[in-house]
């Protein structure tokens, strides 16, 4: 399948050390482990940071067709302190993943078919990058598209929330951001099964909504709420476990039409990414058998953005 993602590659800084990530990237980098082919468009500085985050791309087999750099603003950047053991970090602004452009892409984009167009709330901050993201939409045919809520510290707003539940097919937050959304348009905090039958009538394109509640698994509406209990494993650490599952569930869903075999599968890998160091580690020969893929030996093991 033909994949493309649209956000954000940084790099977290943590105690003095640098990881790529961003859940757009993310994304891209777990659908091509899962054997698709898998684009991203971004934007990155024309630093040094930029230019390993491109390569670091074609090592994770993304393809870096769509990725755009920049002569004024840097590659996007979040640094993080650990505060007894928990994180808090900060955003940098007026970064390269800002000023998006849907300009140079378009004409390219024409030439390909989408299976899957992925995009989540932080790249919308901005006016330029927001603006590129719908005028891209608006362009373009898609059978499915993906929006992962994502939220981030001043990294979203009611306006950005309404404009991409319009502008989706399959929506996903976690069981924390369920509250947030639902004070931002509703006023009230809804339980999850009102929540998402409220944004079912509001957002009619919308398909299917999927709630992840981290080791517990997840929730998937359809036409009702069904639970899927979590895979019980030891965690290493959960950075990229929640990017883990939007890929390997989508992967599922677009080759089978069924989102609840897809989400117990994605709870597996999600599971199996937390037992790993870093967002994007290489999928074992069990998970790689589940998602009937064969995996590229020798990719390293990085750690990346939540």
């Amino acid at each position: 399948m033909n994949v493309l993602a649209f956000g954000e590659i940084l790099w977290d800084i943590i105690e003095g050390r640098e990881h790529l990530g961003g859940a757009a990237f993310n994304f891209a980098a777990h659908m091509a482990q899962c054997g698709n082919h898998a684009y991203i468009i971004s934007r990155l500085g024309s630093d040094h940071l930029g230019t390993r985050a491109f390569n670091k791309s074609l090592e994770y087999g993304v393809d870096v067709s769509f990725i755009q750099r920049d002569d004024f603003f840097p590659t996007g950047v979040v640094d993080v302190t650990l505060n007894d053991g928990q994180p808090d970090y900060v955003i940098r602004p007026n970064v390269a993943f800002d000023y998006i452009s849907a300009d140079p892409v378009l004409s390219n984009l024409k030439r390909n078919y989408f299976d899957i167009f992925y995009f989540g709330s932080l790249a919308q901050r901005n006016d330029v990058s927001e603006q590129a993201l719908y005028k891209i939409l608006s362009g373009n045919d898609f059978k499915h598209i993906f929006y992962d809520v994502n939220l981030r510290k001043s990294g979203y707003s009611e306006k950005i929330l309404r404009n991409s539940l319009a502008a989706c097919t399959i929506f996903k937050l976690n069981k924390d951001e369920v509250r947030t959304v639902s004070y931002l348009l509703t006023g009230c905090q809804l339980s999850d099964d009102a929540f998402c039958s409220r944004i079912k009538s509001l957002y009619p394109a919308i398909r299917i909504i999927i709630i992840t509640a981290s080791e517990s698994g997840c929730f998937i509406y359809e036409s009702d709420l069904q639970y899927l209990p979590g895979t019980p494993v030891t965690v290493c650490d959960a950075v990229g476990s929640g990017d883990a599952f939007s890929a390997s569930f989508m992967h599922m869903y677009a080759t089978s039409g069924d989102a609840v075999m897809a989400a117990r599968i994605a709870n597996q890998v999600g599971a199996f990414v937390t037992t790993q160091a870093g967002a994007i580690p290489k999928y074992s020969h069990e998970i790689a058998g589940i998602l009937n893929t064969n995996i590229k030996l020798g990719w390293p093991i990085n750690s990346g953005s939540r």
